[in-house]
């Protein structure tokens, strides 16, 4: 009599997850940014998530007026932007960057990163440009 009950109950339970799930899978980058919105952000780091399925940069950038707005910017994979070089350690808290990339579709203050920058590199010699990717 039990299992009467139970399988009927897992095998609901289990098409529910699995219905469920395709709405957790990552989505498309043209979904959430808009192409035909390219910007510059020049900033300071103040935090980084370095989690996958995508790293976030939060970055300070500091307007015209003076008025400072935390931008999140969302990265191609960790082992992506490892590939071209680029570390966690590189982007620490206080590091000053340029983030070429596209912004959000919804006006949010969040940015998909396509190339980041570092300026004080940029005159020693050392490599100055990495690929975020997406």
């Amino acid at each position: 009599m039990r299992m009467r009950t139970t399988l009927p109950i897992a095998a609901v339970c289990t098409a529910l997850v699995l219905a469920i799930e395709p709405v957790w899978a990552p989505h498309s980058m043209t979904a959430h940014f808009a192409l035909e919105k390219p910007l510059t952000l020049r900033g300071t780091v103040t935090r980084v998530v370095w989690t996958n399925p995508h790293p976030w940069i939060y970055l300070d950038v500091k307007g015209p007026d003076g008025h400072v707005d935390t931008w999140r910017i969302e990265t191609g994979t960790t082992g992506r932007m490892a590939r071209r070089g680029l570390k966690k350690t590189d982007l620490l808290p206080g590091v000053e960057i340029v983030v070429g990339g596209y912004a959000a579709r919804d006006g949010e203050l969040k940015a998909a990163g396509m190339i980041v920058t570092f300026p004080n590199r940029e005159a020693s010699g050392q490599e100055a440009s990495f690929a975020l990717g997406r």
